[in-house]
């Protein structure tokens, strides 16, 4: 495997783990209502938290899959990282902010 893709494939994961956690803990704290974007709001309402990790997992399995047809795997999953790392900030920012309120 080369290496830009297994830094990436390393990155990845440990951001998709911090994700998981800080998005729990948003939506733990403060309810479906306080999802942004109202396309994750829908499935969170309808599925509850699993609903948001089915629609975030579909979502960047279709910029690997480009990453794939484009032979350019490493590529899609750095984009997905700065991705993963803005939605990682935003959340923690929002944890921080709302302390310990449930």
């Amino acid at each position: 495997m080369e290496l830009d893709v297994y830094n990436a494939l390393l990155t990845f994961t440990l951001l998709n783990v911090l994700d998981i956690i800080t998005t729990y803990n948003v939506i733990r704290r403060l309810g479906s209502k306080s999802e942004a974007n109202p396309i994750a709001r829908w499935f969170i309402e309808k599925l509850g938290v699993a609903g948001l990790f089915i629609l975030k997992y579909f979502g960047m399995g279709v910029v690997v899959l480009v990453g794939v047809l484009q032979n350019a795997v490493a590529g899609s999953l750095w984009v997905n990282n700065v991705f993963l790392s803005l939605v990682i900030a935003w959340n923690s920012y929002v944890n921080a902010k709302t302390g310990s309120r449930k």
